[in-house]
């Protein structure tokens, strides 16, 4: 509290006199009580603000300190996110290239077992048997021409599904056991086909010329039309006039791979003559023969016709060497020598 009043002196720069202003003890103890008034106004407002800043603070700390913890976590999780990524990745691509690589070693074995199946049917054809009508069909197949395109089919399954469960295989068993069941497979086909390979060839060694190559006339009549370049294209064979009717004969020992119509040629036979030879008679009226049948040399196989794409009745004849139609005219004048 003041007790005396107090007189302020102001002196300005220059010539100018000094003001004096007078102030009363009420006046200075109002000042005084006012900024002190103040001064505590300031201070507990400066303890509340500081109170509420370490409330924050002690609320936020494990705040901040979780939300640290958060961020530390997700990075992790992407990281580990990433390599699961990558991992699946590689293994997918390793899954694959195992799956090309089993498709290529199982087509292998599937081409080497076609072959067996080739040189066991010759085998059949040379040893006298009577074909199943399966194992003609197998036959025709390389003597006519289907003019059919192959289909896919199949039981559809989720590839997620198909490479989790192969996930499941541990990789080194599963190729193990691909390996070796492919390759122990392939082994042993290639191990039978030469066995046969060689019965083949001494079958072959000992059967005659004659049994294995048509000779002489498939049918009695006139050649109206030769092998080889003609108006409209190329003659496969040899065309025979003859009328409806006429008796169509074997012209070597063989079985009946094919017997059917085939567009233009008509009602058409294909015989297997056991070894590169076959032979082809077309546009026939009625057949005389069934697929599968053993023939010799000399049988009727069916009837001169007009079937097919014709100018009039005739037999179309053809020689066949590996499935190739050759000139029949040597095969033909060999009897006639």
């Amino acid at each position: 509290m003041i007790k005396h009043d107090h007189t302020f002196v102001i002196i300005p720069e220059g010539t100018k006199a000094p003001r004096r202003i007078h102030v009363s003890k009420k006046v200075m103890n109002v000042i005084l009580y006012t900024v002190l008034a103040l001064l505590s106004a300031g201070f507990v407002r400066l303890v509340f603000y500081a109170n509420e800043l370490i409330q924050l603070r002690r609320v936020a700390g494990p705040i901040q300190q979780e939300n640290r913890e958060l961020h530390a976590h997700t990075r992790a999780l992407i990281t580990e996110r990433d390599a699961i990524g990558y991992s699946k990745d590689s293994l997918l691509n390793e899954i694959e290239t195992e799956r090309v690589a089993h498709a290529r070693r199982l087509s292998e074995v599937t081409d080497e077992l076609e072959r067996l199946e080739n040189f066991v049917t010759d085998l059949k054809i040379l040893a006298g048997y009577k074909l199943s009508k399966q194992d003609a069909q197998k036959l025709r197949s390389t003597e006519v021409e289907q003019g059919t395109e192959g289909g896919q089919g199949g039981v559809e399954i989720d590839p997620e599904s198909y490479f989790e469960g192969l996930l499941s295989i541990p990789q080194d068993t599963l190729k193990a056991t691909i390996d070796v069941e492919a390759l122990s497979l392939a082994q042993q086909l290639r191990n039978k086909r030469n066995n046969l390979k060689d019965l083949r060839d001494f079958l072959e060694k000992k059967a005659t010329i004659l049994e294995g190559h048509p000779v002489g006339w498939p049918a009695t009549g006139e050649v109206t039309s030769h092998f080889g370049p003609r108006k409209g294209g190329f003659h496969s064979g040899i065309d025979i006039g003859n009328v409806i009717g006429t008796p169509v004969f074997a012209t070597g020992d063989g079985v009946v791979t094919f017997k059917g119509y085939v567009g233009a040629c008509g009602k058409m036979i294909v015989i297997d003559h056991g070894t590169q030879f076959s032979t082809a008679y077309a546009h026939l009226s009625r057949y005389g023969v069934e697929t599968g049948d053993r023939i010799e040399r000399g049988d009727v196989i069916g009837y001169v016709g007009s079937t097919g794409r014709t100018t009039g009745p005739h037999l179309h004849y053809e020689v066949r060497v590996n499935g190739v139609p050759v000139n029949p005219r040597p095969y033909i004048e060999k009897e006639e020598d």
